[in-house]
């Protein structure tokens, strides 16, 4: 739900990265709210990256090379930090130290090292909030499913089934620019997984515990020419974000600098079984060079079976002979999204922020615990396909939070 009109004097933030998914952040302020937001600062060690963003919100900000001198040192009420997935950790732990309300993209950090610094600060700031850009919690398809999930309406969950599959625009966009570097990016299930990750604990209402999985490049690995799909050479087509307008695209969307082909260590299907604190257990699926982009789940309980397709926006739900009889009962519903991107998630994110931003009692649907809760299975389920054994995550988990931490 967006929040009602308000109107603030002034919310100066300072960008850290200016990417696309920096963009969606200013191009997603509320509309009470736009004469307010002013782009006081941009920090990115690009200077031809900035300045392009710069002109392409006919903005006039102070344009820098070092993000946290950016934070430290300029006149700001808020940050976003949308920097390649390495870079988050100094930035956000900068905004904390000055108490600053803080927008930081997923995953927050990619080593237990920074997400260990980042709790610490964040439970040292004496003010400002921390929104964690988990844009599918924010979707009326995700939020409408955690809705039926709680009202009791399945029973028991017992089990769930999710797969998140890629069709061959989101895949060539695994290969690109930094995201293809398993150092930069943190690794498949953190850079792109992470979101469903969260999101099946936003539904359930409880945290991963441990967790198995497999992995593998069975398409894209060293291949002759002529083996190789044509649909995924670096000049067959431009990548595909699944947010942007053409202008962003234009002005600040990466080259394609290698082939899915080339050595880059990432895999191109993994599957995972996951268990909750709750006893609920999860499957996984992942899988790039599909026909088309999908996020689908099947929810099962002791009373009903909900089936969705984000996709399609749909969901049905199926119900038992409470007499004990073979027919079956069942409803279905279409979920009206905005026109904002990534099924509509981005808007009320933004809302989120912008009124945290602007000093209003918004409380985010995904903070920095969330963050961290994430980005440990993300990390559990690359060291499962790595090593071929079950992973605990409460002892990950003890490590960067502490002993106290454990409950949820």
């Amino acid at each position: 739900m967006i929040s009602p009109v308000f109107a603030p004097d002034s919310v100066r933030v300072g960008l850290v990265g200016s990417g696309q998914r920096a963009a969606s952040y200013l191009r997603n302020v509320p509309s009470d709210m736009m004469d307010a937001v002013r782009l006081a600062a941009i920090a990115d060690p690009h200077r031809s990256q900035r300045e392009a963003f710069a002109e392409l919100f006919s903005a006039t900000p102070e344009l820098l090379d070092d993000g946290v001198e950016m934070i430290r040192e300029r006149e700001l009420d808020a940050v976003i930090v949308a920097t390649p997935n390495d870079r988050h950790v100094p930035y956000a732990i900068a905004a904390m130290e000055r108490g600053l309300p803080l927008l930081v993209e997923k995953p927050v950090a990619t080593t237990l090292e920074g997400l260990t610094a980042l709790w610490r600060a964040d439970r040292a700031r004496e003010s400002g909030r921390t929104v964690v850009g988990f844009v599918l919690r924010y979707t009326p398809f995700y939020q409408r499913v955690r809705e039926i999930v709680r009202s009791g309406r399945l029973g028991e969950v017992l089990a769930v089934q999710a797969d998140e599959n890629l069709g061959t625009g989101l895949t060539m966009v695994q290969y690109q620019g930094w995201r293809q570097d398993v150092g930069r990016s943190g690794g498949w299930m953190l850079e792109k997984c992470c979101h469903d990750l969260d999101v099946l604990g936003y539904v359930l209402d409880s945290r991963p515990v441990r967790v198995q999985s497999m992995a593998s490049a069975r398409v894209f690995r060293p291949r002759p020419e002529g083996e190789q799909l044509a649909r995924f050479q670096p000049s067959a087509g431009t990548a595909e974000m699944d947010f942007g307008t053409e202008a962003e695209r234009a002005a600040l969307q990466e080259t394609m600098q290698h082939s899915p082909y080339s050595p880059s260590g990432l895999p191109d299907r993994q599957v995972a079984t996951i268990e909750f604190a709750s006893g609920v257990m999860a499957t996984f699926t992942s899988v790039m060079a599909q026909p088309r982009s999908t996020r689908r789940l099947r929810i099962f309980g002791t009373e009903g079976l909900l089936e969705g397709d984000l996709s399609a926006r749909s969901i049905e739900l199926s119900f038992p002979d409470p007499a004990g009889g073979s027919s079956m009962s069942t409803e279905s519903e279409r979920v009206e999204i905005g026109a904002s991107g990534h099924h509509g998630g981005d808007e009320v994110l933004c809302d989120t922020f912008w009124r945290l931003a602007a000093g209003q009692d918004v409380v985010p649907r995904a903070d920095l615990e969330d963050g961290i809760d994430a980005v440990l299975c993300a990390m559990a389920l690359q060291d499962s396909a790595r090593t071929g054994q079950g992973v605990e995550i409460d002892p990950l988990r003890r490590t960067v939070l502490g002993a106290g931490e454990l409950v949820g």
